[in-house]
């Protein structure tokens, strides 16, 4: 009986020693856990930001270059205008005017649609933040 209760006791102190252990490696984690969580959240962060920064940039550009080449474009048609004098539809400048309008015209759609892909972008950007909102809290969730 005496080896018994000495056996106990033995295993009561390694079962103690082993707890320790744990709440010793716990410990440890924890921070390693929090370090890993704002990591990895950053890094997401970080690459969707410039993502959506290089497409906002780029659509600014396209936005801007469409804008001066209508600009020039109606420079030229309005000078032509003025130095073409009456209609004429044989006057090679009359044609080159037709032409010049058509491309007026053209790239007046062309900037009206790259509106409207500007805000499709943005939306596009709204949700891409929405998701990795989403993702976050689920990525959270798994680790809490």
């Amino acid at each position: 009986m005496e080896k018994v209760k000495l056996d106990q006791k033995r295993l009561d102190q390694e079962l103690d020693f082993i707890l320790s252990q744990q709440k010793e490696l716990e410990d440890l984690l924890t921070p390693l856990e929090e370090s890993v969580k704002e990591q990895s959240g950053t890094i997401y962060l970080q690459h969707a930001d410039e993502e959506r920064e290089k497409t906002y940039k780029l659509a600014e550009n396209i936005d801007a270059q469409l804008k001066r080449m209508a600009q020039d474009l109606k420079d030229v048609i309005e000078h032509l205008n003025t130095t073409a004098g009456p209609a004429d539809a044989s006057n090679p400048l009359q044609q080159i005017c037709k032409i010049l309008n058509a491309h007026v015209d053209s790239l007046q759609w062309i900037d009206q649609n790259s509106a409207l892909l500007q805000r499709k972008v943005e939306q596009v950007a709204k949700e891409c933040e929405s998701r990795r909102k989403d993702q976050e809290r689920g990525f959270s969730i798994t680790f809490d």
